[in-house]
């Protein structure tokens, strides 16, 4: 084999590689970056994201993943929900940033007063948290410490803490804020 033939053979495998990871990463609700030199010696960048857009420019630096730039975000958390005692079961819904519409289940350890649980939001991507409370009456304070999931939450990393209003039925109403990075 001559050398062109390797070196078309090495340039279809890259590509090929660079391809499956761009698509799994994408099917994963993430932006994938690209770099390459052109005849010119320029370097060229493209994002691509999971809508399908391509974003280039020519640059001479690094190019970082749009979750490398993005870094925290503002996180809003907003519940009503209820305990089933006999069980410790949770289960909650409302309005969260980056969720959208969501359902919440976890179960109660009362022994450590915690939740364990899963947010999903309506396209079923899943977010992961443990829910500590301080104060057994007025006021009582929920943190949300989140840590994985599915879908773009894979690598999701944060916390939120808010205000927990505590009905005698065992229902509740939550209100949070912080920072979640994903």
């Amino acid at each position: 084999m001559n050398g062109t033939m390797q070196r078309r053979i090495l340039i279809g495998l890259a590509i090929t590689l660079f391809f499956g990871l761009a698509a799994n990463a994408m099917e994963r609700g993430k932006s994938v970056s690209m770099v390459f030199e052109t005849a010119t010696g320029t370097m060229q960048a493209g994002t691509a994201r999971p809508d399908g857009d391509v974003d280039r420019a020519n640059r001479l630096t690094t190019i970082l993943t749009a979750e490398e730039r993005a870094g925290l975000r503002p996180f809003k958390l907003n519940a009503a929900g209820g305990i089933d005692l006999t069980n410790g079961m949770v289960q909650f819904g409302g309005v969260a940033s980056h969720l959208g519409l969501y359902t919440g289940t976890g179960f109660l350890d009362l022994s450590i007063l915690s939740i364990f649980g899963t947010l999903e939001a309506a396209n079923g991507d899943t977010l992961n948290f443990v829910a500590s409370f301080s104060g057994l009456i007025d006021p009582i304070t929920a943190t949300f410490t989140f840590a994985g999931g599915t879908g773009r939450f894979v690598d999701a990393v944060g916390s939120a803490s808010g205000p927990v209003t505590f009905n005698p039925d065992f229902t509740f109403l939550i209100s949070t804020s912080g920072a979640l990075d994903y």
